[in-house]
């Protein structure tokens, strides 16, 4: 049972009796309260005869709120006129509080809340019928509900808010004087791609979606390379599919370089500056901020458990990626498919901006893509696009020619193909692809223009 003291009557009882006295002060807390605030019935009848009255631009003294309450049926639920004079003669004399008393209220109002959400919090894992990443997702749902809901500095100027960007502004200016980065958020490392997505900011959304052998888990690695060892940024790796010492593996090939096929199946025919290659990639990521979670099939909660972590360690956290989405589990059940991805996407949407990072997410594109001529992927080869197009800031498809046309001229060359970037240019980067060794990489300016001028339609 709640604990009905959370509230204060004579408080609830002050406010009202400010709105009926003060002439035109229900736009003091016109934005702050509503009829939730006020724990008695009556007072909820009460405040609502005053919204009434305001909303036909009315005045809403005792007496016309007396004839409100009469002529909507709650006289009697409102205790009448006798009631509202003895809220008059009761209520402090000092009716200039008003604002004071009714954050007050609000403050009651959050305490109740939290009580109400810890008792059904209780009652569910007693009941033991949801998984404990669920239990505590949707613990930590609940309450950061009622922290926004509680918020009251969500409205701001325009002023303020254009003045935050010329400071920003000021700010890369600066560092670009003083020879330092002005990356606020993550770049990728491919400098042909970069330029086309700038500053990927904390907030975003990123998916990268190819076909497979296209090398998604490849430009994961690459990303998460670039952003942990020379931004030297925390990085979250959500692997569902390959096992943590595989993508360890990847990640020192990569380094070093060394073939991915010999390190895993033949060892010692290794070259021996490539095994050295490999040892020391091995020493160097001892300092790099990543961390790997090889958890199969994660749910949202499990990735939010871990992004916690990485925070809690850290301080920051700079990106999280997840290999990759179609693998992704819930216990919600849904109707369709599209729901399903809908709900995945717009929670990964909704953890970059709560942890203020990037979120890296790889999927898989349909089948269909294979019955056309060009199958260079575009938006409507997303599995269940709509959703994706709709929470996703940059959209980037991976395309190799030479895996479908032998004869090819882009031998070795891997496509990133830009189809929907919120904050700047579409269209097609280039870069090198040496999958043997783990590696995306990039191209002179001469061979990107001498691509760009063989165009897309090899």
């Amino acid at each position: 049972m709640l604990d009905t003291s959370i509230h204060d009557v004579q408080i609830e009882q002050a406010v009202l009796a400010a709105l009926m006295t003060v002439s035109g002060s229900y736009a003091q807390v016109e934005n702050l309260l509503t009829e939730d605030d006020f724990h008695a019935t009556r007072h909820k009848v009460i405040f609502n005869a005053v919204v009434g009255l305001d909303a036909k631009n009315s005045p809403y003294d005792a007496v016309l709120v007396n004839q409100w309450l009469q002529a909507h049926g709650f006289n009697e639920a409102s205790g009448g006129e006798q009631y509202l004079m003895q809220i008059l003669g009761d209520a402090p004399s000092s009716f200039y509080n008003l604002v004071s008393y009714a954050e007050k209220l609000k403050d009651f109002t959050a305490c109740r809340k939290v009580e109400s959400e810890a008792q059904k919090i209780i009652l569910n894992a007693r009941r033991l019928t949801v998984s404990r990443g669920d239990l505590v997702l949707n613990a930590q749902a609940a309450f950061a509900d009622i922290s926004t809901e509680q918020s009251s500095e969500s409205l701001f100027h325009i002023h303020d808010a254009a003045s935050n960007t010329f400071a920003e502004i000021s700010r890369k200016m600066e560092a670009m004087i003083a020879g330092k980065t002005m990356i606020k958020g993550i770049q990728t490392g491919i400098h042909d791609l970069d330029r086309k997505l700038g500053d990927v900011e904390p907030g975003c959304l990123m998916v990268i979606a190819a076909r497979p052998a296209m090398g998604k888990t490849t430009m994961l690695q690459v990303i998460a390379s670039n952003v942990a060892i020379f931004q030297q940024k925390p990085v979250l790796i959500m692997s569902g599919e390959m096992p943590k010492e595989q993508i360890a593996m990847r990640m020192c090939c990569a380094a070093g370089p060394a073939d991915i096929s010999k390190v895993r199946n033949a060892p010692h025919t290794l070259p021996s500056d490539e095994f050295t290659a490999y040892t020391n990639a091995v020493v160097m990521l001892k300092n790099v901020p990543m961390q790997i979670n090889d958890t199969s099939r994660p749910s949202i909660a499990n990735i939010r458990e871990s992004v916690r972590k990485i925070k809690h360690q850290y301080g920051s956290v700079g990106a999280v990626f997840i290999d990759y989405l179609q693998i992704m589990k819930t216990t919600k059940a849904f109707a369709r498919e599209d729901l399903k991805i809908a709900y995945f996407t717009g929670e990964l949407k909704a953890m970059a901006k709560e942890f203020d990072c990037v979120v890296v997410l790889l999927s898989q594109l349909n089948r269909e893509l294979e019955k056309r001529p060009n199958k260079r992927p575009v938006m409507s080869d997303l599995r269940e696009s709509g959703a994706i197009e709709q929470d996703a800031d940059q959209i980037l498809f991976l395309y190799r020619d030479e895996i479908y046309n032998k004869e090819s001229k882009h031998q070795g060359i891997a496509e990133a193909i830009l189809g929907k970037n919120r904050h700047g240019e579409i269209g097609t980067s280039y870069m090198h692809s040496q999958l043997k060794y783990c590696q995306f990489s990039n191209l002179d300016s001469l061979a990107i223009d001498q691509l760009q001028g063989l165009g897309g339609g090899v």
